[in-house]
């Protein structure tokens, strides 16, 4: 059986995050409305888009996806300073 190239969605409060496997990376995904024009009629949309990307091996994602969600989803400022 094929690897997925995505792990499941894991929700936070402000954000989702997902693993994706084939670039060993962590992503952040945010949504966000939009207004558009579809059709002569204007309309909100809900667009998701990716908008962070942290390096995550993937021997360390599937021994414990959560604790790097939770460390990501953290305060930025903490982050940058635990990775110093």
């Amino acid at each position: 059986m094929e690897q997925p190239v995505y792990s499941k969605i894991y929700p936070t409060d402000q954000r989702d995050y997902r693993y994706n496997y084939t670039t060993q990376k962590l992503q952040r995904i945010e949504k966000r409305i939009r207004f558009k024009e579809i059709n002569g009629i204007n309309c909100s949309v809900v667009e998701s888009e990716v908008t962070a990307e942290f390096d995550v091996r993937h021997q360390l994602w599937d021994k414990m996806p959560e604790y790097w969600v939770q460390l990501y989803d953290s305060e930025p400022r903490r982050v940058a300073e635990w990775l110093k």
